[in-house]
């Protein structure tokens, strides 16, 4: 799979146009090498991810890839909605929930608490931002609210996934 997505990468560099050094210059990369960490450590990696987004010149996400290594199969979704392109290898969900929040694995905030009880939803705990918008894709979840700090490296790409698929 490695081999294969590097050979990608090499025809997509082929591709590019190497005359438009500004286009490059506006952009902004977000790495996440980890995304879950603490589910890491505590072996939850099946919950963890690698998060790379791409932001425009205005901070917007314009492409971005999310890939869960430690799933079996392992799993991932790419996508830049601007070209058209959306791909993924994703672990459907068998049995999709009515009205699930996707939320922390730990406490989750007294707004998120009264907005499931208003709204009838169900609490759907997973770690990493990349994965609850992995499981967005799948259908685990029907929504996902972070009402706590982020950092653009955990959702800049799984955005960009999101509006393109």
């Amino acid at each position: 799979m490695i081999e294969k997505a590097r050979d990608g990468m090499k025809e997509l560099a082929r591709e590019i146009p190497r005359d438009d050094v500004a286009l490059y210059k506006t952009l902004t990369v977000f790495v996440d090498p980890i995304d879950g960490t603490k589910e890491f450590v505590i072996g939850k990696g099946d919950q963890c991810s690698v998060c790379v987004g791409f932001a425009d010149s205005d901070g917007r996400a314009v492409a971005g890839v999310v890939y869960r290594p430690l799933t079996e199969p392992p799993t991932w979704a790419a996508g830049a909605k601007s070209e058209g392109y959306f791909d993924s290898v994703l672990n459907d969900a068998e049995t999709k929930p009515q009205k699930g929040l996707l939320t922390s694995n730990g406490s989750i905030s007294p707004f998120l608490v009264a907005l499931m009880e208003e709204l009838g939803m169900d609490r759907v705990p997973s770690g990493g931002a990349g994965n609850k918008m992995l499981m967005l894709l799948e259908g685990r979840g029907t929504a996902y609210i972070q009402d706590r700090g982020v950092s653009r490296w955990d959702t800049c790409g799984a955005q960009a996934c999101i509006e393109a698929s």
